[in-house]
């Protein structure tokens, strides 16, 4: 997140803060879901995707909640 962020702002200024929200808010299951996806046929196969949904789950929430905590600290 902090290159396109360092690069733009040669050309539009950013407020304080903007890399570490964005890095504490950017996309961090759709690696881990399309690695559990690309598994091949095994037994333990449908544990694994299950296991990555729900820690990817997890994550999202736990972010989404502290989001304002984190922008009032940056700020």
């Amino acid at each position: 997140m902090a290159v396109p962020v360092v690069l733009l702002s040669v050309r539009q200024r950013f407020v304080k803060g903007t890399i570490p929200i964005l890095t504490w808010e950017s996309v961090r299951g759709g690696i881990s879901v399309a690695l559990a996806l690309s598994i091949p046929a095994v037994t333990e196969g449908p544990l694994l995707l299950a296991g990555t949904y729900a820690v990817v789950l997890f994550t999202i929430i736990v972010q989404s909640l502290s989001l304002p905590d984190v922008v009032k600290q940056l700020s």
